[in-house]
């Protein structure tokens, strides 16, 4: 359901609610300040008939607009659910390729301005195959798994971070020059050494490359990607 129609549904369901409780109270207060229709209804077995159903039928009406409601949460709790099963990578929870290629396609949108400022790195796992050799790939998934986590809580504060499949992580960054990339890669050179000297795993290694579009002055964000894979192809 799009988040537009969930709004709609949401305020429709609000204003049945509000339109029920005030008729409701409405009807109570009329019966209070008119005592001989009161009295009738207690004595009169046809109109306490009709207003036993009207109450029951209030009664169903006000339970199914809450049920209503519990439903609508349910279902955008579950919206968000698949969502998260769709855009992150099962086992790091950081966003996954389709998440990247998402990405990719926002900045195909963007102004000049934009992409002339983008610039990007991959970062890779370069002892991920001896460990799953050596110890099994089991002991390879948390080494992905820890790097994962170091790698977005020192990425997010700089751009896009993502899993780009297997061993290979990526960063976009907005407005970025050398100045700012070196200052990412401390900050990941730093989490790293900190990880390695007090995990009890097994110590991570890893290798970058780097392209900046103020060097490169390409139009597109895909020919940046481009130039990125071409520089990793070189390493």
């Amino acid at each position: 359901m799009r988040k537009d129609s969930i709004r709609f549904y949401r305020v429709f369901k609000a204003i049945q609610l509000t339109i029920l409780i005030v008729f409701f109270i409405a009807f109570f207060l009329y019966l209070k300040t008119d005592p001989v229709l009161s009295n009738s209804i207690f004595t009169n077995t046809k109109l306490l008939s009709i207003c036993v159903f009207l109450w029951a039928f209030m009664l169903f009406s006000f339970v199914a607009i809450v049920f209503d409601f519990r439903q609508l949460e349910k279902n955008i709790t579950d919206s968000d659910d698949l969502n998260r099963i769709a855009y992150l990578d099962t086992l790091t929870g950081i966003p996954n390729r389709i998440s990247c290629d998402i990405m990719f396609q926002k900045y195909e949108n963007e102004p000049a301005s934009v992409i002339n400022g983008l610039a990007c790195a991959l970062i890779s796992i370069t002892n991920l195959a001896i460990i799953n050799e050596a110890l099994g790939r089991e002991k390879g998934n948390f080494l992905i798994q820890d790097f994962a986590s170091i790698f977005e809580t020192v990425g997010k504060k700089y751009g896009f971070v993502g899993r780009n499949g297997g061993n290979e992580f990526l960063i976009v960054i907005e407005n970025c020059d050398k100045e700012k990339m070196n200052s990412f890669y401390s900050s990941l050179s730093a989490a790293v050494k900190d990880y390695n000297e007090n995990s009890n795993h097994m110590p991570v290694t890893y290798k970058s490359c780097e392209v900046y579009n103020k060097e490169l002055n390409k139009p597109a964000f895909a020919e940046i990607i481009t130039h990125l894979y071409k520089e990793k192809g070189k390493q």
